[in-house]
């Protein structure tokens, strides 16, 4: 059975030496450990609120030149990262994968654990969240790592969002072919 965390902890409060607790409950230290870990993971997961992450991506032609682009924007409302990326010859569904994994890399990297993600490709949407099967060939790798990444996150959702509504992710995926190969 496992140990009643809110018992060590009361009992630490209350000023039970370190080794009195790991006799009382039969914990190793490393156990003990363990337990801090998960309790500082829930209540940083607790403190932190959730993310939002706009992307999309374009092609100019399909296939043609392409670029993604994404937006990251914290809980309090602050676009904390955007960029662009060209991404040379694409179909618009490849620059579609694309932004998304830009987009969830860089999230990854400043440390966010929950993520809302937003795409106008009801394509991408519906598969990353199992309704369509990845058909084409070649975007079953491109689903795998967006599908790899996802799983990263202690939380994740993934929406459908009008056009309109991802105007700035568009943008800058349009601009980034505009721009050939400099990143924004």
């Amino acid at each position: 059975m496992p140990p009643n965390i809110a018992a060590i902890f009361q009992a630490l409060a209350d000023g039970d030496d370190l080794p009195r607790v790991l006799e009382k409950f039969h914990l190793s230290r490393e156990q003990l450990n363990t337990i801090f870990q998960e309790v500082a993971r829930y209540y940083r997961d607790l403190e932190q609120g959730q993310w939002t992450l706009y992307c999309d991506g374009a092609s100019s032609g399909n296939p043609g030149p392409a670029g993604a682009g994404f937006i990251l924007i914290d809980p309090d409302g602050e676009i904390r990262l955007e960029r662009g990326d060209y991404l040379g010859e694409a179909t618009n569904n490849v620059a579609e994968y694309r932004g998304l994994i830009l987009g969830l890399k860089a999230t990854l990297n400043l440390g966010v654990q929950k993520i809302q993600v937003y795409s106008d490709s009801e394509l991408l949407v519906r598969q990353l969240n199992r309704i369509y099967r990845v058909k084409a060939p070649h975007l079953i790798p491109l689903y795998q790592e967006a599908r790899k990444e996802l799983q990263k996150f202690r939380s994740y959702a993934i929406s459908h969002v009008p056009r309109d509504r991802n105007w700035e992710a568009d943008r800058l995926a349009r601009q980034a072919i505009d721009r050939k190969g400099r990143t924004m």
